[in-house]
């Protein structure tokens, strides 16, 4: 059985891993030139996305995610912050909550090592025939490949998917977010929020204006416990990742066709009434990090009819950045799907029951995206946002405090 895989992404590098460590033959095909070629910067891997790679990668590729990232100790809090710098709601992590935060680069870059005989960088695929005898897949710049089974992981514009659905699989969520990378500098450093350290910040602004920062330092280093070093480490210096996202209509012009200098531009005509800090972090960004990512939901996820072919990840269930889970259900997706086909006696079968599976999880996913957008909407009327930030976040964050002094008093 040969699975063929469009889309070197995180989902469709993590079950290239998979099948290769169950001696299924895999092949996959991806545009980029490699896997430093990709936008976006940190990524969250939820406890069950870790528990996913431990079971279905060897133990070397999960080693080298932890140590090329950071875990709990740098999500302990997230805050609700206002426009003028200042933490409203500091909401503590679960207690015992595993997770691991990583860079989107390091984090490609590793689940690539080891399959140079197996992924094909730089092939732009064009569309699948499906066959009695398997799937042929054609190319504009390569010649066809015939597979047995077809895995659509290329994204939210997946064309895969559009095939298979007879649709997108993606309709946009009407947010659009710019984000960009900042060195912490010493002068970054002692400027910020000291809750920042604690964990990432949300910051509600005016005019339906949202801002997301966080952190990304390495405490660790590229040697695990017992002395051991693992090749595969990927480490990045100091950073911090910042996002603006907003309706489409409060854009001056639309994002998706700005330069990178011309991202920051808006950005800061975006918060030019914030805190100096918010833009003293925009205007230090790296050259050239900025970028433009529309939000996106499922255009329907629902069940689909094919014996060969199927889709994981962004294209099938893509979902806004603002829960987190997005590469962490890809992960997901991919394990499944590695060990349905590993164990299950007809590939067909293997398919349906990875459709049945991932239609119980992967809505659950989508619907925890939901409501910071619906929330960040509903803030552009001024007295509600006015109100929240007054009176209900304080009276919240009163609250938690309270409640976790008499816990620690009992």
């Amino acid at each position: 059985m040969r699975i063929g895989i469009i889309g070197g992404g995180i989902g469709g590098l993590t079950l290239a891993q998979a099948l290769r460590a169950k001696n299924i033959d895999v092949i996959v095909f991806d545009r980029d030139p490699g896997p430093w070629r990709t936008p976006g910067y940190r990524l969250h891997l939820s406890g069950e996305a870790l528990s996913a790679l431990r079971q279905g990668l060897p133990e070397r590729f999960e080693q080298a995610i932890r140590a090329s990232g950071t875990g709990p100790e740098a999500f302990r809090t997230f805050s609700i912050m206002d426009h003028r710098g200042k933490t409203q709601f500091l909401i503590p992590s679960p207690a015992g909550e595993d997770l691991a935060m990583i860079g989107r680069v390091p984090l490609r870059t590793i689940l690539a090592a080891e399959m140079e005989d197996i992924i094909r960088w730089g092939v732009r695929y064009e569309r699948y025939e499906e066959r009695e005898s398997g799937v042929r897949l054609y190319f504009n710049n390569a010649a066809s490949e015939k597979v047995d089974i077809l895995v659509g992981a290329d994204g939210v514009r997946s064309l895969v998917g559009r095939q298979l659905l007879g649709r997108p699989s993606a309709k946009s969520a009407g947010i659009i977010g710019i984000a960009g990378k900042t060195l912490l500098t010493d002068a970054i450093r002692i400027s910020l929020n000291k809750d920042l350290y604690q964990g990432p910040g949300f910051v509600i602004g005016p005019k339906g204006v949202g801002a997301f920062y966080t952190i990304h330092d390495l405490s660790g280093g590229s040697v695990l416990d017992g002395g051991t070093t693992n090749s595969l480490i990927r480490t990045e210096e100091p950073y911090m990742v910042w996002s603006v996202a907003a309706p489409l209509s409060i854009y001056s012009a639309d994002p998706a066709k700005l330069t990178s200098g011309q991202l920051m531009e808006e950005t800061l005509r975006l918060i030019r009434d914030w805190s100096p800090v918010y833009r003293q972090i925009v205007q230090q960004a790296t050259p050239n990090s900025a970028a433009a990512f529309p939000f996106w939901f499922p255009a329907a996820l629902a069940p689909w009819m094919s014996r060969r072919v199927t889709l994981i990840g962004d294209a099938i269930h893509p979902m806004p950045p603002t829960a987190g889970l997005g590469a962490s259900t890809a992960i997901i997706d991919a394990v499944t799907l590695a060990q349905l086909l590993a164990t299950t006696t007809d590939a067909a079968d293997a398919l349906k029951a990875y459709q049945t599976e991932m239609l119980k999880y992967a809505p659950r996913a989508v619907d925890e995206a939901r409501p910071p957008l619906i929330w960040q909407q509903r803030f552009a009327n001024p007295l509600l946002r006015v109100t929240a930030m007054q009176v209900f976040f304080p009276a919240a964050n009163a609250f938690v405090k309270w409640k976790t002094q008499f816990k620690s008093r009992t």
